[in-house]
């Protein structure tokens, strides 16, 4: 099967379908911050690789202040957004730079949730599984993508990681372990579904 027009992004096919609406409405929420951004001559590339020291920093903070840390975070994934807008607002989208985009996205999470580890927020097993799955899911849901045969959905780490780790940087409270644990058999399953459908197109 010869690959299709389908976007090569880790996005599964019901994400997909809120995209379009979400960056009309984040473009429209932060259009001053974005046309202030593309004025000072601000490159989308730099805007999205500045979420990889800065997963560092937000490391950096959680020990003497995880609620900063976590404000820090949230900054970072209002970043993720930036670099998109900013790219199409001044003609400079692309596919290397979607490409940066992700990468970029990838080192932050994997940096975060996984260095999390090193406060005793999470086992440690389950944080090394991390990187491993979440390079796989991302690695899958683009190639099954890239050949025209997208997964159906996904569950991502947004929707079960990110409320743990508010809760432990906010209230100290320990449920990043199970919530990483359900967040990897549930990217373990779309792994599955990403192989069985790129088994079908190769």
């Amino acid at each position: 099967m010869e690959p299709s027009s389908v976007a090569a992004d880790s996005y599964s096919a019901l994400e997909r379908r809120f995209l379009g609406p979400f960056r009309q409405a984040l473009l429209a929420l932060t259009r001053p911050v974005v046309s202030g951004l593309a004025r000072a001559g601000v490159s989308p590339n730099a805007l999205s690789l500045s979420q990889i020291p800065g997963g560092f920093i937000v490391l950096a903070l959680v020990p003497e202040h995880p609620r900063w840390a976590f404000v820090l975070f949230l900054a970072l994934l209002l970043l993720d957004g930036l670099d998109g807008a900013l790219a199409r607002a001044t003609g400079q989208a692309s596919a290397f730079g979607a490409l940066i985009d992700q990468y970029s996205d990838h080192v932050r999470e994997v940096t975060v949730v996984g260095g999390m580890a090193l406060f005793g927020a999470l086992a440690v097993l389950p944080a090394v599984l991390y990187g491993l799955i979440y390079t796989g899911l991302n690695l899958t849901v683009y190639l099954a993508n890239l050949r025209g045969v997208p997964v159906p959905w996904a569950i991502k780490s947004y929707l079960v990681v990110y409320p743990a780790l508010f809760l432990y940087l906010w209230f100290g409270a320990e449920l990043l372990t199970p919530a990483v644990v359900l967040s990897e058999a549930l990217m373990a399953v779309v792994i599955a579904l990403g192989l069985r459908n790129l088994s079908r197109a190769l």
